[in-house]
Parts: structure tokens; C-alpha cells; sequence
């Protein structure tokens, strides 16, 4: 067997991490790399390699807790925005909140360092089963079983490119497994082979019907269903803290931009309107739901203006409102115009924290920290809803509440449930206060689009506010964050009997493989030789 050494050694193994987080950022929006996506992983897959050499426990958590910290704090450091605006606390505390958040946030790589120590500790593995089998399966079982408060998987490295990127239709665990198998491959091609390209032909071959499979997918015919035509509505309204509340000079101002946004939008249309979407929190803290319940957050200026808005627009109106029906529910409302019945479709998964707070009971002074904290109730697995257009044809659309498109397993359980020709995304990304953030959240909804083989559509109160057709291409110009805007989309619908790879099977196959291998790979291989000094 070759010895490691075509690769150059470094003497401190962590501070490798550093080049590594940062990779890991550039990899993903604003700024796309898939290069440096790749190369993340290839250093990344070096230093696993000296971590079973160290193949010291103590040294692994601190890698974990490292890599963990160096990955929020380069890519995700919006979240300290959050966490401030959430918790209303000095700059002091919500960054020692947040500094806590990123020692654990993604400790998903602690599965694939600590999973790689214990297999080489008692088995002695060839490096060839390690980097093909091993490892690419650690990843992609880390993906599996690791929840997180904002879900990132290792697909999401590759979803800027538009090649690449069309393995999603598998899942995007599937598409981290194949990208991280395809670097191990190169890997291994630096480390083992000889000179010439016949020694390449292997390791490269597997990489070239990776490609082979995705230009299919590129060139695939999706069959479409009518054209319709959206306006997406941008009201670019600032986050509400609660004391916002009770001041009715700032709800009033707000129900007023919206009116008149609304209003713009539909003298400017280019076309008649089939759908009219206003975004999540476009008017926080309302509904047009009235109800006796002493919690109801019925508003009498908030019906009249998403009714006008259907009369005079004479189309169906999509919105988001606060409701109260057997607990505070976050509501995605279509209004039908003539009848003026509403149908609503409540938010099923919640962010932590943000809408409701864990262990709230057990740990009753979370609230003191957190008192933005909303006190939500999830809503259940429903149908598609439905309108009708202006050439009379029924059109269904899927709907997800903001943090839900994060969750590809949601999505292919709502299509499971009730096919569709469209996804419809509301969501509000202002507490973040970040375009770095708001680009990432868009981008999940980029593979969401592949995994499902629809278009997805995405309003945001103050940006990103885009739209993807299957292949995850933009089908919009991206209207300018924190600002008002109007969008315009004729949207090609697909037709809802279509189906891909992972809403027909799903991720259970991959999940089985990815353990068949480890199990595999663990009892066919022999016990490392004792030495005795």
C-alpha cells in the first residue's frame, strides 16, 4: 500500500479548519463558488485523514467544536442579528447567545470526524474503502440524523451550479453524497495513481457519468400546464417588535402601504392578474379571522383591504396573517374573489425561537431572554389549494410558510399528500437584517424546485423576492432587497401528475445504502496488528 505522502503534511492539522470555514462560505450565496465547494471537501477529507492518525478523542471534539464555530461565525454570522432583535438584549449578551449557538450549530461533522476515529481505530481500513465508502456515507448519514435549527446540508455547497446541481432530483443528501464521492475520487487520484492519463481513467470515469446523468436531467422535457400570471408584491416592511403593537399610528401607516402597493400593482399589470400574492408579515400581528376568543387578532381595516384589493383587482389574493383558531396560528390565506371565501393553510413547522421557544415549560426563564418569542400552535399536512384564472383553467399551487422550504422532507410529504403545479413560498426575512442571509434561505428554495421538478415562487416582505423553473434557473430578475417593489412573473406551470426521483421514493434508499456501507465496510475489514514494545 502507497503511503500518504503525495500529499503535503502540515504540522498543526487545526488550523487547516480555518481556510476550510472560509471556503465553506464562498461556496455558498452571495457568493456561489462551486470550486470552492469542492475544495472544502477536499481539505476537508485531508484533515479526517489526520484526525484517525491523531486518533485521539479529546482532540476530535475540539475539531468538532472548532469547525462548528469557524462555519457560523464565517457563514452564518447573520444569526446574530436574529438572536439580538429575538432576545431585545444588549450587544454583550446576544453575542454570548450567539457564540453559544455556534459551538453547537453544526455539530452534524461531528458524525463524520468522530464516525471516521472509531472506524480506523478498530478496523483497519484500505484508503480506498475509506475515501469511496466510508466517508461519503458519514456525510451523508450526518445530513440524516443531524437536526438543526437552520438546516444546511452538504448539497447546498453545490446549488449554484447549474449542472451540477440537477443530482437534487435524487435529494439533496444525495447530491452532498455524490459530490463528496466525486472529491474522494480526485483524492485519491493525487495520492495513488501514477503518472499518465490510464491511471486517471478510474477515479475520473465516475466523475464523468456523474456529469453524463445531470446533462440528462438538463435537457429533460418537463411537461407544462397553463401560463399564469402572478404580481408579487415587496412592501418592504420593517420587523414589529410587540410594542409596535399598540401603536396605532405605525399599524395604520402600515395597512396604508399595503393598500397602496396594492393598488400600484394592479393599474401597472401588463396583463390580467391571475394571482396576487402579498408576503409573509406584509401587516404583522393581524387577521381577518374574527373570532371571539380573547386572543383574536381580528382587524376590521385588514379584512377591507385585502377585500378591496380582490374587488378591484378582480383576482384571487394570496397573504399571510396571524390567526387565532385553538391557538396563535401563522396563516398563508387565499381570498377568492366573488365569493370572498377565504382558505387558509397554517405554517406546520416553526422556527425555534422564533416562534415558539423549546423546553419553554421545563425552562420557564428562557422567556426573559427571548420575549420577541411568538407562542405559535403548528398547523397539520392539508391539500393544495386552488383558483381559477382568467381563461377559467384551475390552477393548484403547494404552500410553504418562510422557514418550511428549508425542509425538503415537508415538501415531498405535501406533494405525496396532494400534487401540485406550482410552490408558493411567503416568507419575511427582516429580523435578520442581512442580504447574505436572505440569499441563502432563497437558495434553499433553488433545490427545493429540483427535488420537486415544479417551480418555486418566493415573496418576501423586504427581499429576496425571485421565482425558480425545475432546473432551479431564475425565471425573474431579483427585485431589490429592502425596498418596495412589484414583480411581475408569467409563470409556466407543470403539470401535478409529475414526479422525480425523490418525491417517488424519497431518501430512505440512500439512508439504507450509506449504512449497508459503513456495516460493510466494518466487518470485512481486519483488526489493526498490535504492537508490543
Amino acid at each position: 500500500m502507497r503511503k500518504h505522502s503525495k500529499i503535503p503534511q502540515i504540522k498543526h492539522p487545526l488550523l487547516l479548519l480555518f481556510p476550510v470555514a472560509c471556503l465553506f462560505a464562498l461556496a455558498l450565496e452571495p457568493f456561489g463558488f462551486t470550486s470552492a465547494g469542492f475544495l472544502c471537501l477536499f481539505l476537508l477529507l485531508y484533515f479526517i485523514k489526520q484526525l484517525t492518525k491523531q486518533n485521539n478523542i479529546k482532540y476530535t471534539l475540539v475539531a468538532t467544536v472548532l469547525f462548528s464555530s469557524l462555519v457560523t461565525l464565517t457563514s452564518f454570522h447573520w444569526i446574530w442579528n436574529a438572536i439580538r432583535n429575538i432576545s431585545g438584549q444588549g450587544i454583550v449578551v446576544s453575542s454570548l447567545l450567539f457564540l453559544v449557538y455556534a459551538f453547537v450549530s453544526f455539530y452534524k461533522i461531528g458524525i463524520v470526524f468522530f464516525g471516521s476515529v472509531f472506524l480506523t481505530r478498530y478496523k483497519t481500513i484500505k484508503d480506498s474503502y475509506f475515501f469511496l465508502l466510508v466517508i461519503p456515507s458519514l456525510f451523508l448519514i450526518s445530513d440524516w440524523v443531524s437536526p438543526m435549527v437552520f438546516p444546511v446540508y452538504w448539497g447546498d455547497l453545490f446549488r449554484n451550479n447549474i449542472l451540477w446541481r440537477q443530482m437534487a432530483r435524487f435529494g439533496v443528501e444525495v447530491l452532498g453524497f455524490v459530490s463528496v464521492l466525486s472529491v474522494s475520487l480526485l483524492y485519491l487520484m493525487l495520492l495513488k495513481s501514477e503518472k499518465g492519463f490510464r491511471g486517471y481513467t478510474k477515479y475520473l470515469f465516475p466523475i464523468f457519468c456523474f456529469f453524463c446523468i445531470n446533462l440528462y436531467f438538463l435537457a429533460e422535457t418537463i411537461p407544462q400546464g397553463p401560463t399564469i400570471h402572478l404580481v408579487l408584491l415587496q412592501p418592504n416592511t420593517k420587523y414589529a417588535k410587540r410594542e409596535i403593537q399598540e401603536n396605532q399610528v405605525w399599524m395604520t401607516k402600515t395597512i396604508q402601504s399595503v393598500y397602496d402597493i396594492g393598488l400600484e400593482a394592479i393599474r401597472n399589470t401588463p396583463k390580467p392578474i391571475d394571482l396576487l400574492i402579498l408576503p409573509e408579515s406584509a401587516i404583522p400581528f393581524l387577521g381577518t379571522l374574527d373570532s371571539k376568543d380573547s386572543h383574536s387578532t381580528y382587524s376590521k381595516s385588514f379584512a377591507d383591504v385585502t377585500e378591496s384589493l380582490v374587488r378591484i383587482g378582480n383576482t384571487p389574493l394570496v397573504f399571510n396573517e396571524l390567526v387565532s383558531d385553538e391557538g396563535s396560528r401563522n396563516s398563508l390565506t387565499l381570498l377568492h374573489p366573488l365569493s370572498m371565501v377565504a382558505e387558509r393553510r397554517y405554517k406546520q413547522i416553526l422556527l425555534p425561537f422564533g416562534e415558539y421557544l423549546p423546553v419553554e415549560k421545563e425552562l420557564p426563564w428562557l422567556r426573559s431572554l427571548f420575549p420577541e418569542t411568538s407562542r405559535h400552535v403548528p398547523g397539520k399536512l392539508t391539500d393544495a389549494l386552488r383558483f381559477q384564472t382568467k381563461t377559467g383553467e384551475t390552477v393548484t399551487f403547494s404552500p410553504l410558510i418562510c422557514y418550511e422550504i428549508l425542509y425538503p422532507d415537508l415538501l415531498r410529504q405535501t406533494m405525496k399528500q396532494s400534487p401540485s403545479e406550482f410552490i408558493l413560498n411567503l416568507t419575511n426575512d427582516s429580523w435578520f437584517e442581512s442580504q447574505t442571509e436572505t440569499k441563502q434561505h432563497a437558495g434553499a428554495g433553488r433545490l427545493r424546485s429540483i427535488e420537486s421538478g415544479r417551480p418555486v415562487v418566493r415573496v418576501a416582505v423586504t427581499g429576496l423576492t425571485t421565482a425558480y423553473d425545475p432546473w432551479g434557473r431564475e425565471m425573474m430578475g431579483e427585485l431589490q432587497t429592502f425596498q418596495k417593489a412589484v414583480g411581475y412573473l408569467d409563470l409556466p406551470t407543470v403539470e401535478k401528475e409529475r414526479t422525480t426521483p425523490y418525491i417517488q421514493f424519497g431518501p430512505s434508499p440512500w439512508r439504507f445504502m450509506a449504512v449497508f456501507l459503513l456495516f460493510l465496510v466494518f466487518f470485512r475489514s481486519p483488526r489493526p496488528i498490535l504492537t508490543i514494545k
